[in-house]
């Protein structure tokens, strides 16, 4: 499947967990960042990452050709744009909700997929993860990620995350907090999109 062909997987499963979740719709803000997330973090669920890279532009991770697919599910009729917002200068934010056809869709994937299942299982802690913390008010985690804060990089410049497993810093926070809750609590099991998203709500409460 190509990229484009994975990203609207994603998608549809990110969107179809945010609607079983009464989560939906989601501001495009919110699902870039959840898709964002997803990418660095899907080692953790033995998911197939989708390309690491992403433009540091902005105050949140944003993909413009991942943008495209969106709408091209939205214009098919796979999500539905319950809403738009209108920002600044024109800036429109449209809000994406499940269309009642995709269902049938989503049962197909997930029943002949393998990795759309545990795509599906790392979309439902993530969603859950998210939402439960910072996203319900607050998509800005670029200050405060580990990969797409990285002073590092300046704006304008390109994120990668994609060659070596050691460059995706998210990964890196994540399985520390996870040895960290280990060595505390030896008999406790947390998943780290759990406790990622419990380091992003705080940092971003500090700020």
């Amino acid at each position: 499947m190509s990229d484009a062909g994975i990203w609207k997987t994603w998608t549809l499963l990110c969107v179809a967990e945010a609607a079983r979740l009464g989560l939906s719709p989601l501001a495009s803000a919110q699902l870039h960042v959840l898709l964002y997330l997803a990418n660095t973090l899907a080692p953790l669920f033995n998911v197939t990452r989708v390309r690491g890279r992403v433009l540091k532009r902005g105050p949140f991770p944003f993909y413009p050709d991942v943008q495209r697919e969106i709408d091209r599910l939205a214009f098919s009729g796979v999500l539905k744009i319950e809403r738009v917002d209108f920002g600044p200068k024109g800036h429109l934010a449209a809000h994406y909700d499940l269309a009642p056809s995709a269902r049938e869709l989503q049962h197909r994937l997930l029943a002949a997929s393998a990795e759309a299942r545990r795509t599906s299982r790392l979309f439902s802690e993530l969603v859950a993860a998210c939402f439960g913390k910072f996203l319900a008010s607050q998509s800005a985690i670029g200050p405060v990620d580990a990969n797409y804060g990285n002073t590092d990089i300046v704006e304008n410049e390109v994120v990668d995350f994609s060659e070596w497993q050691d460059e995706n810093k998210n990964m890196e926070v994540a399985r520390y907090l996870m040895a960290q809750l280990k060595a505390l609590q030896p008999h406790v099991e947390r998943d780290g999109v759990r406790l990622y998203c419990d380091y992003l709500d705080q940092a971003m409460a500090a700020t």
